[in-house]
């Protein structure tokens, strides 16, 4: 026993070696806390919206416990708001299901643009930062992912900071109901298209003129497309379009800034 516990101390065990850091663990909880006050701009936006939804699915003929489930698994609130239309309408669950997919279309885009920024192979833990994309976190985590030196614990934080209050507040207005119908009067759902803008804002730097023709034509297209009765797909054809005319700014920007030969 003696010389057993001689060699235990002497040499740790498996575990021990698996085990992280301290400082490794110190730095994750700062980066996660980080991503918490982060995403107050997004919980200032999602508490009236939240609200707003839970008014909605009551009248729709929700119970208080199916919102909260709805925010719960599909936590997405313009593909909520249809569905909670569609339930009221007596709708298929077929047709719920592939409505929400079509709207919810463009996070494949947002997965797509901020997974090689992540630097995190895991399936799973991409698959939870995947759940928890919105527009919102999208948008704070693409103008300020860059700059932690941890970006996994960090969006995690901004995401648990959008998912816990959008969940809260869905629920807090279903249970309340009524009482929040003047809600509106407060002017409180322009909260999101103000931090959308200071966001943008905030990323165009010296790209001010090139930033101002993305984000028009991205407009344009999403009023176009809505204009032929495809509601559901402007949000995903002015990323695209707006994408696309972006690069190619970029790239004729670089080619005529070259070297000439």
């Amino acid at each position: 026993m003696e010389r057993g516990a001689e060699r235990s101390e002497g040499r740790p065990g498996a575990w021990c070696a698996l085990r992280r850091p301290a400082w490794a663990e110190a730095e994750a909880t700062r980066a996660f806390a980080r991503g918490l006050w982060a995403g107050l701009p997004i919980v200032a936006g999602y508490l009236p919206i939240g609200l707003a939804f839970g008014v909605v699915a009551v009248q729709a003929g929700l119970t208080p416990a199916e919102a909260l489930a709805m925010s719960l698994v599909v936590f997405a609130g313009s593909a909520q708001f249809a569905a909670a239309g569609m339930v009221a309408a007596g709708a298929a669950p077929a047709a719920l299901v592939a409505t929400t997919f079509l709207i919810n279309l463009r996070h494949v885009l947002f997965g797509a643009a901020l997974a090689p920024r992540l630097g995190e192979r895991r399936w799973g833990r991409l698959a939870v930062a995947a759940f928890g994309l919105t527009d919102e976190v999208f948008a704070v985590a693409q103008a300020t992912l860059d700059r932690v030196p941890r970006p996994w614990p960090y969006l995690m934080g901004l995401e648990v900071a959008a998912y816990g209050s959008w969940c809260a507040a869905s629920w807090l207005g279903a249970a309340i109901g009524g009482a929040l119908e003047g809600l509106g009067a407060w002017g409180l759902d322009y909260a999101l298209p103000a931090m959308f803008l200071a966001l943008i804002a905030l990323q165009l730097g010296d790209r001010a003129g090139r930033g101002l023709v993305v984000a028009a034509v991205a407009a344009g297209v999403s009023l176009a497309v809505g204009a032929l009765g495809w509601t559901h797909w402007r949000v995903l054809a002015a990323a695209l379009v707006g994408s696309a005319v972006g690069v190619g700014m970029e790239r004729c920007a670089s080619r005529c800034s070259g070297p000439s030969s």
